[in-house]
């Protein structure tokens, strides 16, 4: 199968949801993505009050009373401003670093935390296609969910790693020819988006292999066979989750459920 038969899922996603009465899996999508989100930012702003709660307790509260002596500026005064200063650009560096990571690791939250949505819409597609039920099993959905989180903690991972390799190369090669560096760095983003959208297809290709009976290197090993609709699957995924804003809004209530639908149709014929 090529890319392009993974994009031709993906846009025939949408339309076979709305035909099949799908489209309502959007709902938990939503009240995942929100949690998440929420939970997202009580974490953020609780690491924060910590390290500023470290902050205080080392420099001590700050008052801005000893500034009280009109045009006489004290250098207990300054202290406290500096203090003051000090602890904003503190604050202001711990949101904007545990900002950064949460959006460096949202697609692989994404896929762990709307897990169990991927899977009900992977096989409502799959009984549409093939017209064969399979009688409900709480064990077997909640199989498929943990196997859902473990896949994208492999695949977490393993991307991690290609990517400290690409960027240890990079730095070498850039060491030893800088003027292929103005070639190297696009390259390497060319190459870390096509990892990514390899992963996200591969993750939802998973839940139809699991079903199947895929063990976990068995499904790594059809990972590698389909590569190129993985990357045609998770194409969409990686564009939006490349979005400042739509990354953590809008991607985790759309993509998930529309990546999951599509790799259903490809792999079982139904994109045909």
């Amino acid at each position: 199968m090529k890319i392009s038969d993974g994009i031709s899922a993906t846009f025939k996603a949408v339309p076979f949801m709305a035909s099949n009465g799908l489209l309502i899996w959007f709902l938990p999508a939503i009240a995942l993505t929100l949690t998440m989100s929420y939970g997202a930012f009580a974490i953020i702003d609780f690491v924060v009050e910590f390290v500023i709660g470290m902050y205080t307790s080392y420099f001590g509260e700050v008052s801005f009373d000893v500034c009280d002596g009109g045009w006489h500026v004290s250098w207990n005064c300054i202290e406290v401003v500096l203090k003051s200063a000090g602890a904003y650009v503190i604050s202001a560096v711990v949101w904007l670093g545990l900002f950064w990571l949460k959006i460096k690791l949202m697609k692989y939250l994404v896929l762990m935390f709307l897990g169990p949505v991927m899977a009900i819409l992977s096989e409502l597609t799959e009984q549409r296609i093939t017209g064969v039920t399979r009688t409900f099993s709480i064990s077997s959905f909640l199989r498929e969910v943990f196997r859902g989180i473990r896949t994208a903690l492999l695949y977490l991972f393993i991307e991690l790693c290609l990517l400290v390799f690409l960027l240890l190369v990079a730095i070498v090669v850039g060491f030893m020819f800088p003027i292929l560096l103005p070639v190297i760095a696009p390259l390497e983003l060319l190459i870390a988006f096509v990892m990514g959208a390899f992963f996200y297809g591969a993750a939802s290709m998973d839940y139809v292999w699991e079903r199947q009976g895929a063990g976990a290197v068995e499904s790594i090993r059809l990972a590698i066979r389909f590569r190129h609709l993985a990357v045609g699957l998770g194409s969409l995924f990686a564009v939006l989750m490349a979005i400042p804003v739509v990354n953590f809004t809008i991607t985790p209530i759309i993509a998930p459920a529309i990546t999951a639908v599509a790799a259903s149709l490809a792999l079982k014929g139904g994109a045909v």
